[in-house]
């Protein structure tokens, strides 16, 4: 094939290919959806126990033991999930969701907050590098948060409330 089809082949790939890639407003938004789904919808059944609490985690996640019931770090390879139980808050509780809003001057890319059946719960999601943003996902007193990249918020998102809104405490 001749070198000059070759570098026009190429390009039209790239191209295509490029026009395939979800734009960081799509993925902030798919995100949000997911996190709503997951917190209307019914909780998902524990496979994990941390300390006395049952929790949902998904399949390739690991829980770390650490000496305190109530703080777990959840890994995925590199990944990084700060778990926190306050097992004096209730399912209505806005304590997680307060305490991102210490700050006013705070400029959030998401700020989403959710209510359903007297239960409540957030996402919120801030820039702190490039590319780099930290994802809190909460449900009454159970809070997980992240560093991830847009790409990763979507799934995250989605599995992360599923985890909090799993822990009986939150019904």
């Amino acid at each position: 094939m001749p070198r000059y089809r070759r570098v026009f082949m190429l390009a039209v790939l790239l191209g295509l290919l490029s026009g395939c890639a979800v734009a960081p407003e799509e993925q902030v938004l798919q995100g949000v959806s997911n996190a709503r789904d997951a917190f209307q919808a019914k909780p998902e059944n524990p496979n994990e126990m941390v300390g006395q609490v049952d929790l949902f985690v998904p399949n390739d996640y690991v829980i770390e033991e650490t000496a305190d019931e109530f703080n777990r770090l959840i890994t995925n390879g590199k990944n990084s999930f700060a778990l926190v139980i306050n097992p004096n808050e209730k399912a209505t509780s806005t304590f997680f969701y307060d305490l991102q809003k210490v700050d006013s001057d705070q400029q959030w890319l998401v700020d989403e907050t959710f209510q359903q059946n007297g239960r409540f719960g957030f996402t919120t999601v801030k820039e702190v590098a490039e590319n780099q943003l930290e994802l809190v996902v909460s449900a009454g007193g159970v809070s997980l948060t992240t560093t991830t990249n847009e790409n990763e918020l979507p799934k995250n998102m989605d599995w992360m409330m599923k985890t909090v809104r799993s822990i009986a405490k939150n019904e």
